[in-house]
């Protein structure tokens, strides 16, 4: 059944104790025989995942690369003594398929991170080791955030991963950090040609220009399609940026890893590592509230 508490308990020995990739069913989900094949094709999908495997992947240009994904968790009971989690994922690959995740903890509430270099540096300390080189080109995608905390996240956020670089000698990555919002009142719309109507634009569609603001560097990426309604786009504001690379390069590759998201088949509304740490901050400070075995954080065991 949907029990909470004994999903929680489950995870928690799974996750902390045995260090063992777990996958929970609800019987009732099996019971329709109309549903059967699709949703045990997309529990064995989630299973391959959770084991390393990978489902599908993209071409992405640049060589040498580490996409990072930032995000927050709180406690949305706000139960005492609850801590807030830091949820973190950088891809390891490069088809950018495999990742290292863990999480961090934090006062209950805190929005901006505290151990964000700790997690910087194993990230590389694990990258190196599994392709004996260093990336030479890093992007941070920080969701979570909003307009008023924007300079709380350069100053204290940007820093830290500035400084875990410090530990290797003669090795200087370009580093692009980008503030991914979701909730913005923004919507964009297509004339459609033959019947001079208004209509949601295809995805990949990018507007920067116009409504974005005057000093920033910022864009509006539109990567979902919906059946009905009117498709929100994502605002994505570039706080640092020492690439050099053209916006649309920037634009182009936050497309690209908004399909790498395994738990969906199409698209997603932010990039795959965000939409992974996310998960991660969510299953640890709903369920596990404890830090998992380090043996798992080389697996979307969180999916």
């Amino acid at each position: 059944n949907k029990r909470k508490d004994r999903y929680n308990e489950i995870k928690k020995v799974c996750c902390c104790d045995l260090a063992v990739p777990s996958q929970c069913v609800v019987a009732r989900s099996l019971s329709r025989k109309q549903t059967l094949l699709s949703i045990c094709n997309k529990i064995i999908q989630q299973m391959n995942c959770k084991l390393g495997g990978q489902l599908w992947r993209i071409n992405v240009p640049l060589s040498n690369l580490m996409i990072i994904g930032i995000d927050v968790c709180h406690d949305t009971q706000k139960r005492s003594g609850e801590e807030s989690v830091v949820g973190f994922c950088a891809t390891m690959n490069k088809n950018q398929t495999k990742y290292y995740s863990r999480v961090t903890f934090q006062s209950s509430g805190q929005e901006i991170i505290d151990g964000l270099q700790m997690c910087i540096t194993e990230a590389l300390r694990n990258y190196f080791k599994l392709n004996n080189y260093l990336p030479d080109r890093i992007f941070v995608y920080r969701d979570g955030v909003g307009d008023g905390m924007l300079q709380a996240v350069l100053n204290h956020e940007v820093p830290q991963i500035l400084e875990a670089f410090e530990a290797y000698e003669d090795w200087e990555p370009s580093t692009t950090v980008i503030v991914v919002k979701k909730r913005i009142h923004t919507r964009v719309f297509a004339v459609n040609q033959g019947r001079n109507k208004l209509g949601n634009p295809p995805p990949g569609t990018v507007v920067d220009d116009i409504c974005i603001h005057p000093t920033w560097y910022d864009f509006y990426l539109i990567s979902q399609s919906v059946g009905q309604g009117t498709v929100t786009p994502t605002h994505y504001h570039v706080i640092y940026d020492d690439s050099g690379y053209d916006p649309t390069y920037v634009q182009n590759l936050t497309f690209k890893m908004c399909h790498l998201y395994y738990n969906w088949p199409g698209t997603v509304r932010v990039p795959a590592p965000c939409h992974y740490a996310h998960k991660i901050a969510f299953i640890v400070g709903q369920s596990i509230h404890k830090d998992p075995h380090k043996d798992l954080r080389n697996n979307l065991y969180f999916l």
